[in-house]
């Protein structure tokens, strides 16, 4: 069985975040500004918010702790949401990205 392409990597630790936010579009946060992360469990879904010192950002998914954890440690280069071709295949143990927001800070 195939399995979802993964939405971030957990790599050593990185001085940036990029937010893949669609196919063209893009946006580089430095860790240095991230001020910080929450998780929220629901039933279906979990939502992971993200507070940078000029942007909101709002990821919704599954599985998304193991991002959070990554990210406490700035192990995390990029973050994308999954396509929605691939939306249908199983996440397995990994965690999946199904929706993005950012907004500029107010």
């Amino acid at each position: 069985m195939l399995s979802a392409p993964m939405c971030w990597p957990h790599e050593g630790p990185c001085a940036c975040l990029r937010l893949e936010i669609c196919g063209n579009e893009a946006l580089i946060l430095p860790y240095a500004h991230l001020i910080s992360a929450s998780l929220i469990l629901a039933e279906n879904t979990e939502t992971l918010r993200l507070s940078f010192s000029s942007h909101d950002v709002e990821l919704q998914g599954h599985n998304l702790r193991t991002l959070l954890l990554a990210l406490q440690d700035f192990a995390v280069k990029w973050v994308r949401a999954m396509p929605g071709r691939y939306q249908g295949l199983e996440a397995g143990d990994n965690g999946v990205i199904t929706a993005s927001q950012i907004a500029e800070a107010n």
